[in-house]
């Protein structure tokens, strides 16, 4: 299992799910979607929920997510990386983190972190 006090980077984590053969859901993989633009965050158009207005915006990128959540809080980065050990090489290059793509974390006085001190999660 996992141990609990050690969580490891990103990188870590990609590789224990590449090396355990761990299934992820295709979102974490690049492909070209049809993303918008939003408070410098992409988010993909995904139904009906996107503002009309917002969605005339709509361009097709190759790219993936980092990140999972609530729609639309997580945002989409350009990626061509569409395998596991892609997504791998890329960390070893990246120099941004996950959470650039939570727009949650953006909203400076109500950052993830004070809503788990809050008790949100």
């Amino acid at each position: 299992g996992i141990n609990a006090e050690y969580m490891g980077t990103e990188l870590d984590v990609w590789q224990y799910i590449y090396l355990e053969g761990i299934p992820i859901p295709d979102l974490y993989f690049s492909k070209e979607r049809e993303v918008v633009e939003y408070m410098g965050t992409k988010i993909m158009v995904d139904d009906e929920r996107m503002p009309q207005q917002l969605r005339k915006t709509a361009k097709k990128e190759m790219v993936r997510f980092r990140t999972l959540g609530c729609y639309p809080l997580t945002g989409a980065v350009n990626s061509e990386a569409s395998t596991l050990p892609e997504i791998i090489q890329e960390m070893l290059v990246c120099t941004t983190s996950e959470r650039q793509g939570r727009l949650i974390d953006s909203d400076g006085d109500a950052s993830m972190e004070k809503k788990k001190q809050e008790g949100y999660f």
